[in-house]
């Protein structure tokens, strides 16, 4: 099913389309990258938020060849000053706060020497308790097939592992985003349902998402190449919640994280990528200086500093298809689409 999109992405990426890709990008664009946790090759993880080491290795060499990979803060003083540039910029950035990011992304980073922004979300370090996702995803790690029933919430009856990889995360996707579509107090009752219906023993624990511990997040803020970044306290979609909700959960995780680190936390990335009006006001009223999004385009001139687009990417994706996301994906090939929301 996905072969024949791997032969488009070699067909664009190949060397003529390469040497064009270089003019045919606008300078003032950005590259801006969202992962979220990295694990050992070995590490049997049914994913997409958990990059394989060897997979980002490979990105990343590829990346310090052809881009300059700046710090965010490089690049919205970029916006400012335009220093000019042999090579498109590019920022990476990680999600959440899991164990890997301290213990296979850090030795990485220090020794590519490369910048990378941390959006922390504090509530699982605090409570050394994975996020709701983290554990559906975590219960999930059986080699057996599994059938989770929510009907009863007004969702669907999902069945997990029949097949493999791409296809096996599609419906693991699937149930999460349907999580992610009720209220939090709903949503709570439906997860412990589903917990509930999967008995079965799972793989060991290099084969789960955990958080960091706080002496992990202290670990990282002592690096040069490391920026910590907030990404609420709650992790829940924050348009869900009442105003003051969202104002606590925001501020919540920027006051641990300075507390944590004794930096000053000034970049945030809203959860699952959603906002709204209110909630990008309280981000900012809360002293921050940027908020990043999911929308997966390039960062451009125009783009408000507290709605940075950035550009997924998994254990799932292709080097190929990796590349293409670089330019925005297949429009980024298209002029004529490029502006096009």
């Amino acid at each position: 099913m996905f072969r024949w999109k791997e032969l488009v992405y070699s067909g664009l990426l190949s060397t003529p389309a390469r040497l064009w890709l270089r003019t045919a990008v606008p300078s003032d664009r950005i590259a801006v990258l969202m992962y979220h946790e990295l694990a050992r090759d070995d590490a049997d993880i049914e994913a997409w938020t958990v990059m394989r080491e060897s997979e980002f290795v490979r990105q990343l060499e590829f990346l310090v060849r052809h881009y300059d990979v700046v710090s965010l803060d490089q690049a919205l003083a970029y916006r400012q000053s335009r220093p000019a540039s042999t090579h498109p910029r590019v920022v990476i950035t990680f999600d959440d706060g899991d164990r890997g990011n301290a213990t296979v992304l850090l030795p990485l980073i220090e020794a590519f020497k490369v910048p990378v922004t941390i959006y922390i979300a504090t509530r699982q370090i605090a409570e050394s308790k994975s996020y709701w996702f983290d554990r559906i995803i975590n219960a999930l790690q059986t080699n057996q097939v599994v059938t989770v029933n929510l009907r009863a919430y007004g969702l669907r009856t999902y069945q997990i592992n029949r097949v493999r990889g791409e296809k096996n995360w599609h419906q693991i996707s699937c149930l999460l985003e349907d999580l992610k579509s009720l209220t939090p107090d709903v949503r709570e009752a439906a997860v412990e349902t589903a917990l509930g219906s999967l008995s079965a023993a799972v793989r060991g624990r290099d084969s789960q998402i955990e958080p960091m511990s706080v002496s992990q997040v202290k670990a990282l803020a002592t690096s040069p190449y490391i920026t910590i970044g907030a990404h609420s306290h709650c992790h829940n979609i924050l348009p869900q919640l009442e105003p003051a909700e969202i104002e606590q959960s925001i501020r919540l995780s920027k006051s641990l994280l300075e507390n944590w680190t004794g930096r000053p936390i000034d970049h945030f990335a809203y959860p699952d990528g959603v906002y709204n009006d209110t909630v990008r006001e309280i981000v900012r009223r809360a002293g921050f200086r940027s908020a990043v999004i999911t929308e997966p385009t390039l960062w451009r001139d125009g783009d408000s500093s507290f709605s940075i687009p950035r550009i997924g990417v998994g254990r799932y994706d292709s080097l190929e298809r990796f590349k293409l996301n670089l330019i925005g994906g297949v429009r980024g090939f298209f002029p004529w689409r490029r502006d096009a929301r």
